[in-house]
């Protein structure tokens, strides 16, 4: 990965991580059950490297019989890349990072869908879009720009009551589909 930031941060596990403590408080314990098939030692491995990169920090300690139980949350301007930052490795780990990207949507639904048996989960509001337009790069700047403003009055949005947590994933991509 290009740089010492890039490939701490887009790491397929440490990203997971990242996402996980995106406007949530959560203990190694809490991270462990979101990503069950991450081996314990890997995760507690991608929690010490992000807290001594200052990318995650701890919120709390409590005593848990013989051990001392951390909650962890992200550093908002920590945890976000620039465009150079991003793109910074060979196009093989940009791909590693977007498959990586696109695992976390699966994952995070199929523990929804799961966690609702009874076929309730059919009655949540999902919104997935997809579309396709022609744009210069000016436009593409001007999109990219509102995307991210609209994200950040949204992300990081405390627990409150009625409220249930939603992940919110965003990309655009340079399409050149063959024959156009």
């Amino acid at each position: 990965m290009g740089t010492d930031r890039a490939r701490l941060l887009l790491h397929p596990v440490r990203m997971r991580v990242v996402i996980a403590l995106s406007g949530e408080e959560l203990t190694t314990r809490d991270l462990q059950k979101i990503m069950p098939e991450v081996p314990q030692a890997s995760l507690y491995r991608a929690i010490s490297q992000l807290h001594e990169a200052g990318v995650i920090e701890v919120v709390s300690s409590e005593r848990r019989g013989g051990a001392m139980e951390r909650t962890y949350r992200a550093v908002p301007r920590e945890s976000i890349m620039t465009q150079e930052e991003f793109t910074s490795g060979t196009a093989e780990e940009f791909l590693a990072t977007i498959q990586a990207f696109a695992d976390q949507i699966v994952s995070t639904t199929a523990r929804f869908v799961a966690s609702h048996e009874d076929g309730s989960w059919k009655k949540s509001r999902f919104s997935v879009r997809h579309g396709m337009s022609w744009l210069t790069e000016a436009e593409r700047n001007d999109l990219t720009g509102e995307l991210a403003a609209l994200f950040a009055k949204y992300e990081d949005r405390p627990r409150r009551d009625g409220t249930e947590r939603v992940e919110i994933n965003v990309a655009v991509v340079p399409d050149v589909s063959p024959g156009l």
